[in-house]
């Protein structure tokens, strides 16, 4: 197992809510903008047994730190009292060591904000995407960069000291109006504690799917923009595309490998290791195939017993073997700031071995040459700027195993 640094968490519980005022043209989470309060009342209930079946197998994991994540769709359309039963349960079973809830500046409000903080969020997101308000208008969103101001006060008076703004880049150089440098400086001003920075990919299920908004030439130069700009405002890269004056202890479950039980339809997740799945066994909940009312709108079944049982049922994936465990951690570590440690790969392969078809290979030597790649006595790493790149590299790494 591999130490994450500065955290007592080794696993996690991410609900997924997928409930939306609207849907973005650019998103291709499992969602829907079209449910009912028997819809609401059903799927909460639902999550609750899942939970409840999950933890009667966790037993090795009672009383230990566990962070919790509320993702979507959008958590935030809800009160607080929606997830105080999720609270009550598992502070019953474990000690929450991080609790996050996604939330979106056009459903916020600064009573709900106190009322999450009481309940027991610690941290939260907020899905602001830009300042820019050509680049608001183009990526659909209903909001304006009043609005995120706004509920960045909110979020501070009520106690919120770990605020993470997610922003877009990546899109085509004229359709932004305002810089990203702008609009980190300004959100930084007024309290934001970290950006989460996501290229705009085109999907084929969404409204952008036959539009060319996207840049790929110029993703990268405003990654480079946002990562100079984080770098002299002092955020630390936690990983490739989080840039945060504190750990993100949830995400870090992902990066390095740790189990993390997903709850609710479309949900992913990890089962710890056993005997008999000795690298962890992945998992997705709800049906076999998602089917769409229209473009980024999934027809989720919400009606009685039966269906649901079809929406929550467990889709096991076949278990990895020790070559997928070693391929998928190194995709991920390379996005975190120490990369691969050396004494992992140790249990695995032989370092030297693997040093030295590193140090032959011409492209390797350029780019540890040019200090892209980075070695180190106990870890190997991509710098900063080039993390952009990462999955290219990663490949290039399990190439030479």
């Amino acid at each position: 197992m591999i130490e994450i640094p500065n955290q007592k968490a080794n696993i996690g519980f991410y609900f997924h809510i997928p409930f939306c005022p609207h849907i973005c043209p650019y998103c291709d989470f499992t969602k829907t903008a079209k449910f009912t309060k028997k819809d609401i009342s059903l799927y909460f209930d639902e999550l609750e047994e899942q939970l409840i079946y999950f933890i009667e197998n966790l037993k090795e994991y009672y009383q230990q730190d566990v962070t919790i994540y509320f993702g979507g769709g959008t958590p935030g359309l809800f009160e607080a009292s929606t997830y105080q039963r999720y609270f009550n349960i598992i502070n019953k079973y474990f000690k929450i060591e991080e609790a996050t809830l996604e939330t979106n500046p056009l459903t916020n409000f600064k009573r709900r904000l106190i009322d999450y903080r009481k309940v027991g969020f610690t941290r939260i997101t907020l899905g602001a995407q830009s300042l820019c308000p050509t680049t608001l208008k183009i990526l659909g969103r209903k909001h304006t960069p009043q609005n995120v101001i706004e509920n960045l006060a909110w979020a501070n008076s009520a106690g919120f000291n770990n605020i993470q703004v997610d922003l877009i880049y990546g899109l085509r150089k004229e359709l932004r109006s305002k810089t990203l440098t702008q609009e980190i400086n300004e959100l930084i001003k007024y309290g934001t504690t970290g950006i989460s920075a996501y290229a705009l990919t085109i999907e084929q299920r969404t409204l952008f799917a036959n539009t060319n908004y996207s840049d790929e030439e110029n993703a990268v130069n405003e990654y480079l923009e946002i990562l100079k700009t984080c770098t002299e405002l002092s955020l630390q890269q936690v990983e490739t595309s989080n840039f945060s004056m504190f750990a993100t202890k949830h995400n870090n479950l992902y990066w390095y490998g740790r189990p993390y039980i997903g709850l609710g339809t479309g949900a992913h997740g990890l089962l710890p290791q056993t005997s008999d799945f000795p690298f962890g066994l992945r998992y997705r909940i709800g049906p076999s195939t998602f089917t769409a009312l229209e473009a980024g709108n999934d027809k989720l079944i919400f009606t009685d017993k039966i269906e649901r049982g079809k929406n929550f049922s467990i889709h096991y994936e076949n278990p990895r073997t020790q070559r997928e465990y070693i391929d998928e951690m190194i995709f991920t570590l390379l996005r975190t700031p120490n990369g691969i440690p050396l004494s992992w790969l140790d249990k695995y392969i032989t370092r030297n071995d693997f040093l030295e078809k590193i140090n032959k290979n011409p492209k390797f030597s350029r780019a540890i040459e040019e200090k892209n790649i980075l070695i180190f006595s106990n870890h190997i790493a991509l710098s900063a700027k080039e993390k952009i790149r990462g999955d290219l590299w990663a490949s290039d790494f399990i190439s030479l195993i």
